[in-house]
């Protein structure tokens, strides 16, 4: 609150089929994105199933989320966290960023775009909130200095350009 007072919060989330409530729960988490697995985890309990299919918008995008659906057997249209933004009219793609960036699968390395390879040096962990592991392999640019492009390409001080995928 401006004022700097602390009140409750609830997140309500609501499960429906052919215009039904079929399920309801109230969750202290402010996200959506905490509340998917609980949430859709309570369904099995009622219903002796997981459903079938699982509609939700952008707030409910995350890796934990998606990978949840895949091994539940749960056939997913939830938008990813960027759609929104990368459909906005004066949205333009970054040539740096790691998605923009070419791959090549069978040698494992990317190209940034002025030609130079970006070896693999390992894999980074990291923790959500949530306690899910999510695991980026990191990939490394050995020549960056005196690159025309490198104050485009990063900021770091670092003489290499490293990225995580």
């Amino acid at each position: 609150m401006c004022n700097g007072q602390t009140k409750p919060g609830y997140n309500l989330q609501i499960s429906s089929e052919n215009q039904f409530i079929t399920d309801f729960a109230l969750f202290p988490n402010p996200t959506d994105t905490l509340t998917f697995i609980p949430f859709l985890g309570s369904f099995p309990g009622r219903y002796g199933r997981f459903p079938k299919r699982v509609v939700a918008d952008s707030g409910y995008g995350s890796e934990e989320n998606y990978r949840f659906m895949d091994e539940a057997g749960i056939e997913g249209f939830v938008k990813y966290n960027r759609f929104h933004l990368e459909h906005r009219p004066r949205y333009k793609p970054d040539t740096f960023h790691p998605d923009s960036l070419y791959y090549n699968e069978e040698g494992d390395y990317y190209i940034c775009p002025m030609g130079q390879r970006m070896s693999r040096t390992g894999t980074l962990q990291t923790r959500t909130e949530g306690g899910y592991i999510s695991q980026s392999a990191c990939y490394r640019a050995i020549r960056c200095k005196g690159c025309p492009l490198r104050c485009l390409c990063y900021k770091a001080k670092a003489n290499q350009r490293t990225i995580r995928v």
